[in-house]
């Protein structure tokens, strides 16, 4: 009989019958006891107050503190929220850390525990593996295995304790080898399960300590590809629960290959080599788990080619089928702008399909335009850190797509509407492979309202031309920039012109301006340059400083030749602008940004300042630098202080990672500056040295450019900045157009009234409704439909 039973049967009618059997409870219920206090005892936590050591200091200024010495062990919980003391933190440095914890004798380990916070929205992931290895001796070690062995959820706030069970091993000394999966890593409390065995031995193991940074280092891939599947995998068994019990015999069978998947998965026991370029699936086991999807797909009756015209700025999953996210609704676009559409194709079938695609010629009524105005791409599955796939990459079609079976593939239309005449146009795209194919007509509108040739809002996204992408595509690149509005560039202190000069700093020779005149032919028709001397480092030893007049000399005759210079080349001063330092604290801003801005005064009024405010700014300790500086650039988080009150001001934010929505993170800025008057605006940054396509290479990458085959390929996130900067210029129009009716004396009428009131409105809700993938394009066909009515067209 077993326990539950015994616990469940109804009790004997007799008052014998109840001695017998509350005697029989009694024993059984000791007996539970005994085995629930025996476990117990052989899963203690073993690790409770023991001490530990760091291999890399905790350094997040958060939650670092003294006690960040026994935290870890000292059985308090505290959610490993990154702004409490008694959880641990790092913040960048190296990839590999090591946390060893001493439990003083050599024990029976069942398993750990690690506590973990995670939180992409605030750039905060889980690790990317925390490799355990243990040790009788602190000299040799053995592997045991990883903690991070499930996937969660990272998109949200997310508190979990990570597990490895069933260790049957020994050890007194418990390492873990934690691998960063971004740029932070937290815990809050670790739990070494087990028991203090008398009479254990130490015993053989084959790894040296010193041996241990490089086998972790060589697991990553292996690792990396484990988590990035069990993810590909959640998405799919997240999918067949949305089926809603539909198709339940192919779904219970997709579910059972599917957890077989799962168990390989765990087993794998060597990396692939993986192009991340190729988008995903990226290894073989994922491209099985897309083909069981296509195996349900086929079951379930559907056509082998799904075909559904969609948002382009929605989320997309990489089982999207049947999506049912809002259309975007008509596209109605001003002369000299981009427009944006989409379709997401899905191979229902449970193999592989290659599809040829075309475009008509476009047609307007009895007008026919070569389909040459048409950009077609495929939208790439990439993986950001904290794996978040993002259908993000726009990479050119050359007339053929490849589908993974049971896979969703988003293809992308950019149409230009330079050289377009007014009106309504149609085409047709067509798709065709195998026994599939399919035709889908697409409209767009051409009014009479135009973007203007030249923005008039000032972009620069510090597109640094010495990064590897620029490098390998400069053409490319600048071009790029072109067309995405850049049209403010940064040149960076390592290429201005250093100066010789003696003991009492005279110049010795001219200034060789030749390395920053190369740099600036690289990136033609920037309007404005912002000269950045790099203060922060000091390498010229110019900026002056109190009682060293050889610094004050030397820095007068640098920005003498500086501006002359600048205007041989035919710039005038609102051309140009100089920035001494990047982000100062309020202490530099008194030692640098000061007196360098008053030396600058005094020599030529004329000349510029621009200057990012950030950090331990206020809108009071501002109040000592007016009148100082000429172009206020502050942090997104500082908007909305009256300071910048009939100030030039721009701003920028940064962040600006793969993961982050294109219209809820890069279209959202461009109505933040409209909405607080900017008349400029930056991101940290168009591309950097990271490996582009894969976040877990190294460092993440904040690029919003990929390099491709034939060079730079755009982003989702991209297009979204540049359909920003349009809508922008939309609302400014718009608002002038009210302005200069006010002025006119027709401000009483209907239709203006009508225009500040939508303008108001949707400037309100595209703020208010950032995650919301279709509101922007509304307030964008609207307000072209008050200038058209303005207009009286």
């Amino acid at each position: 009989m077993s326990i539950v039973t015994a616990l469940s049967r109804p009790m004997n009618s007799t008052a014998d019958g109840r001695r017998e059997e509350l005697m029989m409870l009694r024993m059984i219920l000791v007996i539970v006891l005994m085995v629930l206090s025996g476990a117990a005892c052989s899963a203690d936590n073993l690790a409770l107050k023991r001490p530990y050591t760091f291999s890399h200091p905790p350094n997040y200024g958060g939650c670092t503190d003294a006690g960040d010495a026994t935290d870890l062990t000292d059985g308090v919980y505290n959610g490993s929220v990154w702004s409490n003391k008694g959880t641990v933190g790092w913040v960048s440095g190296a990839q590999s850390k090591s946390i060893e914890i001493d439990l003083g004798q050599i024990c029976s380990i069942n398993g750990l525990t690690f506590e973990s916070g995670a939180d992409t929205r605030t750039q905060v992931t889980f690790p990317l593996a925390v490799m355990v290895f243990l040790s009788d001796d602190a000299l040799t070690y053995s592997y045991a295995g990883d903690l991070i062995n499930e996937s969660v959820n990272q998109e949200k706030h997310a508190i979990h304790t990570f597990k490895l069970e069933g260790l049957a091993d020994q050890a007194r000394f418990v390492r873990l080898q934690t691998i960063s999966g971004g740029y932070y890593v937290f815990v809050d409390e670790i739990e070494v399960l087990g028991a203090k065995t008398k009479g254990l031995t130490p015993k053989d193991r084959d790894l040296p300590q010193n041996a241990i940074s490089q086998f972790a280092k060589d697991r990553i891939p292996r690792l990396r590809q484990k988590n990035s599947s069990l993810t590909f995998l959640g998405l799919a068994e997240s999918r067949l629960a949305d089926e809603n019990g539909k198709h339940k015999v192919a779904a219970n069978q997709a579910r059972a290959a599917l957890n077989r998947l799962r168990t390989e998965i765990m087993a794998r026991s060597e990396a692939e080599k993986v192009d991340y370029r190729r988008g995903a699936p990226f290894t073989k086991l994922d491209s099985r788990i897309s083909q069981e999807m296509g195996e349900y797909l086929s079951a379930t009756g559907r056509s082998g080619l799904l075909v559904k015209s969609a948002n382009p700025w929605a989320p997309l999953s990489p089982f999207d089928w049947d999506a049912t996210a809002t259309d975007a609704g008509p596209l109605i676009m001003m002369q000299n702008e981009w427009g944006e559409l989409a379709f997401n194709l899905t191979n229902a079938t449970s193999a592989p399909m290659e599809l040829s695609i075309t475009v008509a010629d476009l047609q307007a009524g009895t007008i026919r335009v070569p389909s040459t105005s048409i950009n077609l791409r495929e939208a790439k599955f990439v993986e950001a850190y904290g794996f978040r796939l993002r259908a993000d990459a726009l990479m050119p079609l050359k007339g053929k797509l490849n589908i993974p079976a049971g896979m969703t593939k988003q293809v992308w239309l950019t149409i230009n509407s330079r050289g377009l005449k007014l009106g309504k146009y149609q085409a047709t795209i067509s798709l065709a492979g195998g026994e599939v194919s399919a035709t889908k007509t697409f409209t767009f509108k051409i009014t009479l309202v135009a973007m203007p040739e030249q923005a008039t809002l000032n972009v620069t996204n510090f597109s640094y031309m010495h990064w590897p992408i620029a490098k390998a595509d400069p053409t490319g690149v600048a071009q790029d920039l072109r067309e995405h509005y850049a049209n403010t560039q940064q040149v960076i202190s390592p290429y201005l012109p250093y100066f010789e000069a003696d003991a009492e700093g005279n110049f010795t020779k001219p200034m060789d301006f030749s390395k920053m005149d190369e740099y600036m032919e690289l990136l033609p028709g920037t309007r404005q340059w912002i000269l950045w001397t790099g203060f922060d480092w000091d390498h010229r030893k110019m900026h002056p400083k109190e009682g060293d007049a050889r610094r004050t000399k030397v820095f007068t005759r640098w920005l003498k030749d500086m501006i002359a210079h600048m205007k041989e080349k035919g710039y005038g001063y609102d051309d140009f602008a100089f920035t001494w330092i990047d982000e100062p604290s309020q202490k530099k801003m008194r030692e640098i940004v000061k007196p360098s801005s008053e030396l600058l005064r005094r020599i030529d009024p004329q000349a510029q300042i621009w200057m990012t405010i950030s950090g331990d700014n206020t809108e009071a300790s501002l109040g000592e630098f007016d009148g100082l500086i000429d172009i206020w650039c502050p942090n997104e988080s500082k908007l909305g202080w009256d300071f910048w009150q009939g100030k030039r001001t721009w701003f920028y934010g940064s962040s600006s990672e793969k993961g982050r929505s294109p219209t809820g993170h890069y279209r959202y800025k461009l109505w933040q500056a409209f909405k607080h008057g900017c008349v400029g605006n930056g991101f940290w940054v168009y591309t950097d040295g990271s490996d582009l396509w894969d976040d877990y290479a190294g460092t993440p990458s904040y690029s919003v450019v990929y390099d491709g085959p034939d060079g730079v390929v755009s982003s989702k996130r991209w297009e979204a900045y540049r359909a920003g900067v349009e809508d922008y210029e939309l609302c400014k129009m718009l608002k002038d157009a009210i302005v200069a009716a006010k002025t006119a004396g027709k401000g009483d009428t209907a239709e203006i009234k009508a225009a500040q009131e939508s303008l108001d409105k949707w400037v309100d809700q595209v703020l208010n409704k950032r995650n919301d993938p279709t509101v922007a394009e509304q307030a964008h066909r609207t307000f072209l439909e008050h200038l058209v009515g303005l207009r009286g067209e």
